[in-house]
């Protein structure tokens, strides 16, 4: 067995061993709803991690959990493995226009609490949302 074959079964398992892990989970839904031109700088053309993105999600999976890595670039790749998985599973969900309403209210109260007033614009939004949303829910179940 060569000595450059090992590395990579080894890394292989690592990334398959740090996918399910938790630290992995929160990095990847923090990536979820990057641009792809924000992605272009963390990987190359071929899905691979850059070496800036190893260097930053070792740091950050050494700030939550207090290691790192076994390889520089298995967290990355980890990252990059449950993020496309999370994409799948996105891309497999059907999402009606009652349930869009309905998240689209919750944002915007969520927007509201953080950044409205009472009777502000984005305040009005909301419930306008709300009710829209409320409408096609019981257009649904009538």
């Amino acid at each position: 067995m060569s000595s450059t074959a090992a590395p990579a079964v080894i890394e292989l398992t690592d990334v398959t061993d740090l996918h399910q892990h938790p630290a992995v989970k929160e990095m990847a839904r923090d990536l979820f709803r990057a641009t792809p031109q924000m992605l272009a700088t963390l990987t190359s053309a071929d899905g691979t991690p850059t070496t800036q993105f190893m260097h930053l999600a070792n740091d950050r999976f050494r700030e939550i959990t207090g290691g790192s890595g076994p390889f520089l670039g298995s967290v990355a790749r980890a990252v990059t493995a449950r993020l496309d998985e999370m994409r799948a599973v996105f891309a497999q969900t059907e999402v009606t226009e009652a349930e869009a309403a309905d998240l689209e209210a919750r944002q915007a109260i969520r927007d509201m609490w953080a950044y409205g007033s009472p009777r502000c614009p984005l305040t009005k939004y909301a419930e306008k949302a709300g009710d829209h949303a409320d409408r096609l829910a019981a257009e649904a179940t009538a």
